[in-house]
């Protein structure tokens, strides 16, 4: 995108989902408060080609968000034919997708150096950048742009996660099996909180070790940081943070939650007959059930949960994919259930199967639903809390497991039902059915809990509040250090 503009603020997502909303939400964000500035997201050509469309279901009239597409062919990589994000592969091979993305900079630091051509010079470029593309701070460096890093995790995860690869290989642990990381020593992890398995096996020469090695080194280096949470929601996570990264400034500007996501995906069902099945429901009385687009359970584990909601009696929404050891983008057998189990729930208006992508936002957003048993995923965190619905946390990898560490110990905003989909992940489906009550029972335990959703609901509004909120307040902060406001 050709600019004369004297400040232009360059975006570079990494395409996975909650990654790229989260910088299309940056970059709007951006275009509304820097009117005079120029605002580019870069990507590949089909990510670019998404972006365009996320963008012009919500910007009707909008045109201030400009696009760069980087030339990029897939098979250069050993990647498969139109493979340009991480929803066309499985987890392990997230990896290739990683260092095809670094083979990147040369194409970005020929657009960065033509910008600088175009504004003779004279232009104040910012770099954006996922945190996956953290190699794009050499790139401003080299032509004297500002450089942001964009983490679309939590704080208190994110912390963890730092900490983690910095001692790969050699994870200190204890000898009564738990990890203390010498950054946070308060803080206790087990073996089932560790995923992928690389935490635990890896090594200098492993591949996802090296990469993620590389990613700290580039992150001192950067100006700022920018974290889609709260300030007030996670201030031991940011101050954990803080500690970690030293001089470099850390500003929360979250909740990044998406609006209606009614053109975010596909599924077999439709969005509106989803949403009438709800409006048929009581007031939170219905379990909605997800583990995200890229995670899933194991079969016996399936089988399991499936045995748990008829058990409870109560109204669910559950968006299935297939188990693991199945192509989890493929379509859903019947036979991954109980037998009859889908006809029972549909006879009885009890319960409602979404194959594939469900309307999440719209879902969480629903008088009727009372609770999202998760894989909490922060993005879905945010999503839930962000309308007030309680969660039941099932975290499957990465910091999925210390997100919900935040959420039960310091919120009290959820009960852990689970932990992991490995084959030795055991679930009960007594425990489920149990879990269950606890969070949407009639009881003093599940009120008190409803109560701190509230909580908790009103902290993410408040914090984009005119007067002063605290995310909008570092926004503006994180401009003006950035020499863009």
């Amino acid at each position: 995108m050709a600019t004369t503009a004297k400040k232009h603020v360059v975006l570079f997502p990494f395409p996975g989902q909650g990654h790229l909303a989260g910088l299309l939400a940056i970059a709007r964000l951006l275009a509304r408060e820097l009117p005079d500035a120029a605002v580019t997201l870069v990507s590949t050509p089909r990510n670019v080609a998404a972006l365009r469309r996320s963008s012009s279901a919500v910007d009707v009239g909008q045109s201030s968000i400009g696009f760069h597409a980087l030339p990029f062919v897939p098979a250069d990589h050993g990647l498969p034919a139109g493979c340009e994000s991480i929803s066309s592969l499985p987890v392990p091979a997230f990896i290739t997708l990683f260092e095809a993305f670094e083979a990147l900079e040369p194409a970005f630091e020929d657009y960065v150096s033509g910008l600088r051509g175009e504004s003779g010079g004279e232009a104040d470029i910012c770099v954006v950048a996922d945190v996956f593309v953290a190699w794009t701070v050499d790139v401003a460096r080299r032509h004297g742009c500002t450089h942001a890093l964009f983490v679309s995790c939590g704080a208190f995860g994110t912390a963890i996660f730092h900490a983690l690869w910095n001692h790969m290989p050699a994870l200190p642990f204890g000898s009564d099996g738990a990890l203390r990381l010498p950054e946070h020593p308060d803080v206790a992890l087990r073996r089932s909180q560790l995923s992928p398995a690389f935490l635990l096996h890896g090594d200098l020469s492993d591949r996802w070790t090296a990469f993620y090695q590389r990613i700290i080194r580039h992150g001192y280096r950067t100006d700022a940081v920018l974290a889609n949470t709260v300030e007030e929601f996670e201030p031991t996570g940011l101050a954990m943070m803080r500690r970690a990264l030293g001089k470099v400034r850390v500003w929360p500007v979250g909740p990044l939650v998406r609006g209606d996501d009614s053109a975010a995906g596909s599924s077999e069902t439709d969005d509106d007959s989803v949403l009438r099945w709800l409006d048929s429901q009581p007031p939170s009385s219905v379990l909605y059930v997800s583990f995200g687009s890229q995670n899933t359970i194991q079969p016996n584990q399936m089988m399991e949960l499936a045995a748990a909601l008829e058990a409870t009696g109560r109204p669910f929404v559950w968006a299935v994919r297939p188990p693991v050891g199945s192509n989890i983008a493929g379509a859903f057998r019947d036979e991954w259930l109980p037998e009859g189990f889908e006809g029972r729930a549909r006879a009885g208006n009890r319960g409602l199967l979404v194959r594939g992508w469900a309307p999440q936002v719209r879902i969480l957003a629903h008088a009727a639903t009372g609770a999202f048993l998760s894989h909490c995923g922060w993005n879905s965190v945010l999503e839930s809390l962000a309308h007030g619905v309680p969660v039941i946390g099932w975290p499957l990898a990465a910091e999925q497991f210390y997100n919900v560490r935040v959420l039960a110990e310091e919120w009290g905003v959820c009960v852990e039902v689970a932990r992991g989909n490995l084959e030795s992940s055991a679930v009960d489906r007594s425990k489920v059915t149990e879990v269950v009550e606890t969070v949407m029972g009639n009881t003093a335990e599940s009120a008190a809990m409803r109560r701190r959703v509230g909580e908790v609901q009103e902290v993410m509004r408040s914090a984009w509040a005119e007067d002063g909120g605290s995310s909008r307040t570092a926004l503006h902060e994180f401009l003006r250090a950035l020499r863009l406001q």
